[in-house]
C-alpha cells in the first residue's frame, strides 16, 4: 500500500466524531514529511489531515496543543518551501478560511493571497480562478465557474478525486457552489 492509500484509509474515519487515537495518523504524516521532504502533496494532506482532526474531530484534550503546534511547524516550514507552488497555494489556501488561528493568522488576507497567486500562476485554470473568486465577497462568477467545472471540465473534477481528503474538501465546496448557481438560474 502506497502512502496515498495509506492516508486515504485513514481519511475514511473522518467526520464520525468518535474519539480515537489519532497518534498513528499524526505518526504516519510525520514520517512521510521525513522520506517525502520535497513533495508538496504529502505536506498539504498533512496539513489538512491534522486541521481536520483539530476543528471536527473528537481527540483527548491534553493533545491539542501538542497537535496545535505542529500543524503550525508544518505550515510554516511548507509555506516557505513551496511558496510558488499553485497546487500547494490553492488547497492551502482553501483551508486557511477554516480556524486561522491555528495557522497563527489574525484574518483571511494570507488565504486569499495564496489563492490569487495560485490562479495567477495557472492563468486559465477555472478551478483556481472559482477558488479565489469565492473568497471575494459579492464576486458573481464563483458559482457559474463551479457550473462549468462539474459540466465540462470532468478531468478536473476526477484530479480532485485522487487528492484524498483535500480534494473531497474542495469538491464539496465546488457542488455546494454549483448548488447556488442552479438555484439562482430557476
Amino acid at each position: 500500500m502506497n502512502w496515498k492509500e495509506q492516508l486515504s484509509e485513514i481519511e475514511k474515519h473522518f467526520g464520525h466524531h468518535e474519539e480515537r487515537d489519532w497518534k498513528p495518523a499524526v505518526e504516519l504524516v510525520k514520517n512521510l514529511m521525513e522520506k517525502y521532504p520535497d513533495d508538496a502533496d504529502v505536506y498539504i494532506r498533512a496539513i489538512y489531515l491534522i486541521h481536520n482532526i483539530l476543528v471536527e474531530e473528537d481527540y483527548p484534550s491534553n493533545e491539542h496543543d501538542e497537535m496545535a503546534n505542529l500543524l503550525k511547524q508544518i505550515f510554516d516550514k511548507s509555506c516557505a518551501m513551496f511558496s510558488d507552488n499553485a497546487e500547494y497555494l490553492f488547497f492551502v489556501g482553501k483551508i486557511l478560511h477554516i480556524a486561522e488561528w491555528y495557522f497563527g493568522l489574525d484574518d483571511d488576507k494570507l488565504a486569499v493571497k495564496m489563492q490569487k497567486t495560485a490562479m495567477d500562476k495557472e492563468q486559465g485554470n477555472l478551478l483556481y480562478e472559482w477558488a479565489y473568486r469565492l473568497s471575494c465577497p459579492g464576486d458573481i462568477v464563483a458559482d457559474y465557474l463551479a457550473n462549468q467545472l462539474i459540466e465540462y471540465e470532468k478531468e478536473k473534477i476526477d484530479w480532485l478525486k485522487n487528492k484524498g481528503f483535500p480534494g473531497y474538501y474542495v469538491l464539496e465546496h465546488l457542488q455546494m457552489s454549483n448548488t447556488k448557481y442552479l438555484e439562482q438560474k430557476v
